[in-house]
């Protein structure tokens, strides 16, 4: 009688518990851990008590990772919206993508559903700076965590984890893991890290999805990290963004590659940018197929990416709250990239740097930070400020803080904090390519010898898609900057053939080709 009620009744509370309060079943299993060896009647084997009991076996039931995720599902819609990388791409605008081949007019999270129903999802979001690959990221965390189940990737929530800085190595301890760890702390806004434990059973039933930013601009280790194709990899819901065609051990994966915009969808993607920001009835319609006309004559034929068009809606936008004309709007790419900066540098109100000296140390750090390899990484802080004084500029510290704290262009990063990349990809290698002009000038055999040395080594040993978003904004400076400059001059001709890029018939002086996420 008394092995049968055993038998019985201990599952009976824990199958109620389970449905009334899963949560107390994660407790108690936690509080009868450290009791290990328990000695089980008639047969000489010990077992941790709370297998004895029977609750060991409902610890991590899929009902009990569901109810911790549905505990801290609040915190994290509130917590990750207000990451900078979120926060900055909040106002989306949907664009056709090619999803595994086919192109679709708008991605939907319907349209990943066959993907998260895996047991093992992984899914890259693949294509140039400023293609719009991290906005997409964002979306797809916040479909992860929808509170309408219509809006859901799968059956259950999931909450995004946004990996964007290089892993730290710490002995003994897994790089990923921690990495995870670490976010997810902040994200559901707990003192305590959770356990190791816990963390496995939530990667591994999914109820974590973890997004890694820029995975192809990150060092050796970081990417070494990341292995999907091995049995031991923890993590089951998997989003990439990288500029180039990931491998990941041949896995089986979704692919997106959202598309640039048309030429002739310009106006209907600025009346959409322009109406979500609150913005559009400050123009008449013909002011506003005026701007839309200017930009399109600044792109010529070319399709152009998202955040080219944004960055020219936003100053757009500025040009209005200024008073300024529309004919003050620039007229080619690297123009455009100095007027973003003006307008960041025009909202500081108190002990503000005048625009010439924002220009000149934003384009010195892009350098720093692009030089290395020739795309967009980090660069060390204590780097960054000797070239600030290289170049004569007093207190460097408060200048790169002005750049940070004030117009946000750059962010620190790493465990020490002694690194520094700037935000935005292109804008980096636009400036760069600003500083490497006002260096080099309209002189071949510098250009030969400094930065083309390096550039045919890397795109011999197939970095070409990975450097072609510098290559091609040299080229536009270039073709911007120097005065009487030809597209058949030596620069942008060796420029464009490294970076495989053919112009069109009617090309103008400054062509779009790459641009920002």
């Amino acid at each position: 009688m008394g092995i049968a009620a055993y038998l019985i009744l201990l599952p009976s509370v824990w199958l109620i518990l389970l449905r009334l309060a899963p949560l107390w079943l994660l407790k108690i299993n936690n509080a009868l851990k450290p009791y290990t060896d328990f000695s089980l009647p008639f047969i000489s084997v010990n077992v941790p008590l709370r297998y004895v009991l029977f609750v060991g076996w409902f610890h991590y039931h899929p009902r009990v990772l569901d109810a911790w995720g549905a505990k801290y599902i609040k915190a994290a819609r509130e917590q990750f919206p207000k990451k900078d990388t979120v926060s900055s791409r909040a106002c989306y605008i949907p664009i056709p993508v090619v999803l595994d081949g086919t192109t679709v007019p708008q991605l939907m999270n319907e349209n990943l559903h066959s993907t998260f129903e895996k047991q093992r999802s992984c899914l890259v979001i693949g294509g140039e700076g400023g293609v719009g690959k991290t906005s997409l990221a964002c979306r797809i965390a916040g479909w992860a965590m929808a509170e309408d189940e219509d809006q859901q990737l799968c059956k259950h929530l999931m909450l995004p984890v946004l990996l964007e800085e290089e892993f730290r190595v710490t002995e003994g301890k897994l790089p990923l893991l921690e990495a995870i760890r670490g976010q997810l702390q902040a994200l559901i806004d707990e003192p305590e890290p959770i356990c190791q434990e816990l963390l496995l059973r939530l990667l591994r039933k999914k109820r974590i999805l973890v997004i890694v930013d820029r995975f192809s601009e990150m060092n050796a280790t970081t990417r070494e990290a990341i292995e999907p194709e091995s049995p031991e990899f923890p993590v089951n819901a998997l989003v990439i963004t990288s500029r180039i065609e990931e491998k990941l051990g041949r896995v089986n994966k979704t692919i997106i590659k959202p598309l640039r915009i048309e030429a002739n969808k310009l106006s209907s993607f600025m009346e959409a940018y322009l109406m979500q920001r609150g913005k559009r009835d400050r123009f008449t319609d013909q002011e506003f197929f005026d701007a839309c006309n200017r930009l399109s004559l600044m792109v010529g034929q070319n399709n152009i990416t998202v955040l080219l068009a944004k960055l020219y809606a936003e100053q757009l936008i500025a040009s209005r709250e200024v008073a300024s004309n529309i004919s003050a709007l620039p007229e080619n790419i690297p123009n455009l990239m100095l007027g973003y900066i003006n307008e960041l540098n025009r909202d500081v109100t108190d002990n503000q740097f005048d625009d010439h000296t924002v220009h000149q140390i934003a384009k010195t750090i892009a350098w720093e930070c692009l030089q290395q390899s020739y795309q967009p990484g980090t660069a060390k802080r204590g780097d960054a400020i000797v070239a600030l004084a290289d170049l004569g500029i007093d207190d460097p510290e408060a200048h790169l803080s002005y750049l940070e704290k004030r117009l946000h262009l750059i962010q620190t990063i790493g465990s020490a904090k002694d690194r520094i990349r700037f935000c935005l990809d292109p804008l980096a290698e636009y400036l760069a390519g600003w500083y490497l002009i006002e260096l080099y000038g309209n002189n071949d055999g510098k250009w030969r010898s400094h930065f083309f040395k390096k550039a045919d080594d890397l795109v011999k040993t197939g970095g070409q898609d990975a450097i072609k978003g510098l290559l091609l904004a040299v080229r536009d400076c270039y073709l911007s900057e120097v005065q009487n400059s030809k597209e058949t001059d030596f620069v942008p001709q060796k420029l464009g053939k490294l970076a495989g890029f053919t112009p069109s018939v009617n090309t103008a002086a400054t062509t779009v080709q790459t641009l920002i996420p």
